[in-house]
């Protein structure tokens, strides 16, 4: 894949598979060994726990999405910063549902190899949105 193919590849889990609660477009874009290293947010260590986690999300915040700001790729790795949103309608992490809409800022580094996402580095400021739901 050259690098506007896995920018789209990222862009196209992100709108067409978790804004629009489309699964099915997490498990053909991830590799089934996908690993997740959080940084604020909980590690993975396999697709399944992954789109698992992801589902818990969309369960737990109407409207779940992420707003991508900015993707820019470099050789197997495409960057992107993105904002979480969501209102908090179902229990996370602990919290019973509070009716707050939320949002969190992150940034993620995927590597791509053959047209499938490897490795996820994540960064999100878990501890704030902890803390939205819980003010």
């Amino acid at each position: 894949m050259n690098v506007d193919e896995m920018k789209e590849l990222v862009r196209h889990i992100m709108e067409d598979g978790f804004n629009q609660a489309d699964m099915s477009v997490v498990y053909e874009s991830f590799a089934t060994d996908y690993v997740r290293r959080g940084f604020g947010v909980p590690s993975m260590n396999s697709l399944a726990e992954h789109a698992e986690d992801l589902q818990r999300r969309i369960d737990a915040f109407e409207g779940a999405r992420f707003e991508i700001h900015q993707i820019v790729a470099d050789g197997d790795t495409v960057a992107v910063r993105y904002t979480f949103h969501g209102t908090h309608t179902g229990s996370f992490g602990g919290v019973a549902p509070t009716g707050r809409t939320v949002s969190r800022p992150s940034a993620a580094f995927f590597t791509i190899a053959d047209g499938k996402v490897v490795v996820g580095n994540v960064m999100a400021d878990g501890a704030g949105l902890i803390r939205q739901l819980s003010d």
